[in-house]
């Protein structure tokens, strides 16, 4: 089915998000999950929605919001430069969680405009949109030439980003094509006729065997008779978000949440005040490592700005208990019966450490796999080392370096207690993180 392949390990916010405070909800579940693991404060947290800390927003639009996987690097785009065409900026995280003044990113843009840059989850890809040399010609009406935008492709080579490659024509058209998002083999991006930014719809193509799909409309009811725009997945693509002028919203453009069930978008609704208001909203994109949405709001006299919604940051248990005793060990990681593979539930916890892992970029870690005392020693060493590896594996798709990371499987060889009940076997069942010298 299309949307398989995004269907891995979706997190157990989807059945809560959709209740009578959708947008609030979701913030709880991905915020205060089990306190094991993530809080230790239980009251009930406040959203707050606010202009982007630092100096980046001005009188000139600024949009396309997306962050580097550690969340200290902000990129956008804007026409805040003297040049007169819209460039792409990044900025630097400060200490106190504000944003250094942005520089242009020289390798990025080029003598005409340059929009929509995206980072994947993994950090090694960023793709944008630019109608650059090379872009699509388009002839107008009035027989004169217009240059399309199109989307272009960058690689991290570790150290900076290379020069922005044009995607196939598969995908670059005579129309606009913009707001790019990619996620695993699956590209959404917004595709409008030359001038029509009005008929504005939302695409996608997927990676097979070395080559892009052709782009198809996403089905009812994203794409419907009104403009969609900038739509984008949660980190395991189990939520759409997308913004739409479609009656019934707070006025304008408004932003929306479905959930994705294979290949159909379900339960759609306006994520409500206070993201949306009377104003036009647009482009929502989630940064897991500080729980923070970022969107674009139309500001009464002036164009787009960068907003942030999030609750304020709580102690973290994983956190404290690294740096208190630079392990911490997790009877809440669960996978399928004697099998390597994790269960959905185990999401959470494991995002705690991604979390971990993110803020402090210079750690490194080693994953110990642990069994309970049944079963042979011989499997059970196999099994928890693959375990170990399963985990390690999961904390790459979040964009952790894989070289930061090894694994060991040590059976049933360290058992917490003595016993084969459920309850002893389910404290041995355990998932140990450590911390090692770089």
């Amino acid at each position: 089915m299309l949307w398989q392949s995004l269907q891995h390990r979706a997190a157990s916010l989807s059945h809560i998000v959709y209740c009578a405070l959708l947008l609030f909800s979701f913030f709880w579940i991905l915020f205060l999950p089990n306190p094991i693991y993530s809080q230790t404060v239980e009251t009930e947290p406040s959203l707050v929605v606010a202009p982007i800390q630092g100096p980046i927003n001005t009188e000139f639009q600024e949009f396309g919001p997306t962050m580097t996987p550690d969340a200290k690097t902000l990129y956008f785009y804007s026409k805040r430069s003297s040049k007169g065409f819209t460039e792409i900026f990044k900025s630097e995280r400060k200490k106190d969680g504000t944003w250094d003044f942005p520089e242009e990113v020289d390798v990025l843009n080029s003598p005409y405009d340059d929009q929509s840059p995206f980072i994947t989850r993994d950090g090694k890809t960023l793709l944008l949109s630019s109608n650059r040399d090379g872009s699509v010609e388009v002839t107008l009406p009035d027989g004169k030439v217009g240059i399309s935008r199109d989307l272009y492709v960058s690689n991290w080579n570790g150290k900076s980003w290379g020069s922005p490659v044009a995607l196939p024509s598969s995908i670059n058209t005579e129309e606009i094509e913009e707001n790019p998002h990619l996620l695993g083999d699956t590209l959404l991006f917004t595709r409008y006729p030359f001038g029509k930014p009005n008929l504005a719809k939302v695409y996608f193509s997927q990676y097979k065997n070395n080559s892009w799909s052709i782009p198809k409309l996403l089905p009812s009811p994203i794409n419907d008779n009104y403009a969609t725009i900038a739509a984008a997945f949660n980190d395991d693509g189990s939520i759409l978000f997308f913004s739409s002028n479609r009656p019934g919203g707070y006025g304008g453009f408004d932003l929306y949440m479905a959930k994705v069930d294979k290949d159909s978008f379900k339960e759609i609704e306006n994520l409500g005040a206070p993201i949306n208001s009377a104003d036009d909203e647009a482009y929502i994109v989630f940064q897991q490592v500080k729980k923070t949405f970022l969107f674009c709001r139309r500001v009464e006299g002036r164009s787009f700005d960068l907003f942030t919604a999030s609750i304020p940051k709580q102690e973290s248990l994983v956190q404290k208990k690294l740096e208190e005793t630079k392990k911490i060990s997790l009877d809440s990681v669960y996978f399928e019966r004697a099998s390597s593979v994790l269960k959905p539930e185990s999401s959470g916890p494991l995002d705690a450490i991604v979390d971990y892992l993110h803020e402090n970029s210079a750690k490194k870690m080693k994953i110990i796999g642990h069994t309970d005392l049944t079963g042979t020693l011989e499997d059970n060493m196999v099994l928890s080392k693959e375990r170990a590896d399963s985990v390690k594996q999961y904390l790459v798709s979040k964009g952790v370096d894989p070289t930061r990371l090894s694994t060991e499987g040590k059976g049933p060889t360290q058992p917490m207690v003595q016993g084969t009940d459920e309850a002893s076997s389910k404290k041995n069942r355990r998932t140990e993180f450590v911390l090692i010298d770089p």
